[in-house]
C-alpha cells in the first residue's frame, strides 16, 4: 500500500500506545502520540525512543517533545491508533470511549483508518461504530475502522474491519510485525472472546487441579499472566445476557481468579511459618516489574489490592520492580533478618532474579506466584 503523507497518530499515552508509536517512528513515519488526559499531541522522533524504551522511562526522563495541535494532528493522519488507558470501572468504559471519540472523530480526514486496541466485550465493536458514525461527517465508505485484538503469540490473528479499511492491513501488518486475517466485525469479536475464555479456562483449571500439591513442578503461569487481560473477561461478563450460559461461565471464572490472591497469601503465611519467621519480623519483597500505564488497569489494581491484603498480616512489606531491586541492592545488601522472602509475580522477573538469588544461598526464600504458588528449590 502506498502512503503519500506518512502521518500517523496514536491516541493514548499508554504502554501499548507508546510501543506502537515507537514502531511507527522506526518505520520512518511522522508520529504523533496524544496524551488523552489533556488531549495534548506530542510529536515523537527516534531520539525520544533512543533515550526512553518504555513509557515509564519516558516519564522519568526530561523529554522536551514538540507539542502539536489536536485538530491538525488528527486531520493529517492516515492512520489513527486508539488505545487510551482505562481510568474507570468496566461498567463505565463506554462512557469514557464516547467522551474521547467525540473529541477526535470530527477531525478524521477522508480515507483515514481508525484502529481500536481496547477491551470491548460482546457487541462492543457495534457500539464503537455507532459512536464514530454519530460524530463524523464522513460517509461509511470514506473512512475505515479496524478492530485489532491483542495477540497471544498465535499464527492466526483475526481482525475485524468496517467501511473502507481493507487497504490498511498491509501497513498494519508491517508495523505490528504479524500476519492478520481479515474478517467481519462479528467473527473477529467472537474469536477474541473465545480466546479470552480459553485463556482463563486454562489458568483456572491449572489453579484448581494443582492446588494442594506441594511445590508442583508444572508451574506455567504467574500472577502477572492471570491478571493481564482480566478487564476483557469482566467485559464479557458485563455485556453478556442475564441468565445466559456465557454469563454463568464467565462469572465462575471471575470467582476463581479473584480467589487467587488469598490463596497466595495463605501460601506465604505457611512458608514463613515453616521458616520460623513471625509476621512482625518477616521481611517480604514483592517483585513485580509492571508498567502503570497499560490500557487495561488490571495489573496495577491487582498489585495494589494484593499489597493491601498482605500488609494486613505482615509488617515489613514492599513492592519493587527488578530495576528497583537492583538499584536498591536488595539482593546484595547485608540484611538484619534471615531468612528474607521474595515473592516473584512474573516469569520474566523470575528469570532475571533466579541466578542472583542462588548466590545468596538460603538467606532468601523465593516464593513463585504461580498457579498454584510454589517455591524455588535451592541447593546448599
Amino acid at each position: 500500500m502506498a502512503w503519500n503523507k506518512k502521518h500517523l497518530a496514536v491516541y493514548g499515552l499508554s504502554a501499548e500506545g507508546y510501543q506502537t508509536a515507537m514502531r511507527f517512528s522506526e518505520k520512518g513515519y511522522e508520529t504523533i502520540i496524544v496524551d488523552e488526559r489533556l488531549n495534548s499531541p506530542i510529536k515523537l522522533e527516534k531520539k525520544n525512543f533512543s533515550r526512553s524504551k518504555t513509557i515509564d522511562e519516558f516519564f522519568e526522563e526530561d523529554n522536551l517533545a514538540e507539542i502539536a495541535s489536536l485538530q491538525d494532528s488528527i486531520s493529517r493522519s492516515n492512520f489513527l491508533f486508539y488505545c487510551p488507558k482505562i481510568r474507570c470501572d468496566v461498567s463505565e468504559i463506554y462512557y469514557q470511549y464516547d467522551r474521547s471519540l467525540k473529541e477526535i472523530v470530527p477531525f478524521l480526514s477522508k480515507n483515514a483508518i481508525l484502529v481500536f486496541w481496547i477491551p470491548l466485550g460482546l457487541d462492543g465493536q457495534k457500539e464503537i461504530i455507532n459512536m464514530v458514525q454519530k460524530y463524523t461527517n464522513l460517509k461509511d465508505n470514506e473512512y475505515g475502522l479496524i478492530f485489532l485484538p491483542p495477540f497471544f503469540n498465535e499464527k492466526l490473528n483475526i481482525v475485524g474491519a468496517f467501511g473502507n479499511a481493507g487497504s490498511g492491513l498491509e501497513i498494519l501488518e508491517e508495523i505490528i510485525g504479524r500476519k492478520t486475517v481479515l474478517s467481519t466485525i462479528e467473527e473477529a469479536e467472537r474469536a477474541f472472546c473465545n480466546k479470552i475464555l480459553d485463556r482463563f479456562s486454562t489458568f483456572t483449571s491449572k489453579f484448581i487441579t494443582l492446588s494442594g500439591l506441594n511445590d508442583a513442578s508444572e508451574e506455567l503461569f504467574y500472577y502477572n499472566d492471570l491478571f493481564s487481560y482480566y478487564t476483557d473477561l469482566k467485559m464479557i461478563y458485563n455485556t453478556s445476557k442475564r441468565s445466559s450460559q456465557l454469563r454463568s461461565f464467565s462469572s465462575s471464572l471471575i470467582r476463581i481468579v479473584e480467589s487467587y490472591p488469598k490463596n497466595l497469601l495463605n501460601y506465604i503465611k505457611e512458608t514463613t511459618k515453616k521458616a520460623n519467621a513471625k509476621p512482625s519480623r518477616a521481611k517480604i519483597t514483592v517483585l513485580w516489574s509492571k508498567s502503570n500505564y497499560h490500557i487495561r488497569p488490571d495489573l496495577e489494581k491487582a498489585a495494589s489490592d494484593f499489597m493491601s491484603l498482605i500488609q494486613d498480616i505482615f509488617v515489613d512489606v514492599k513492592i519493587l520492580s527488578f530495576k528497583e531491586l537492583v538499584e536498591q541492592k536488595a539482593l546484595s545488601t547485608t540484611l538484619s533478618r534471615d531468612p528474607n522472602f521474595l515473592v516473584v509475580c512474573s516469569e520474566s522477573d523470575f528469570n532475571n532474579v533466579k541466578d542472583k538469588v542462588k548466590e545468596r544461598g538460603q538467606t532468601i526464600i523465593v516464593i513463585k506466584a504461580t498457579l498454584p504458588p510454589s517455591r524455588m528449590i535451592q541447593n546448599g
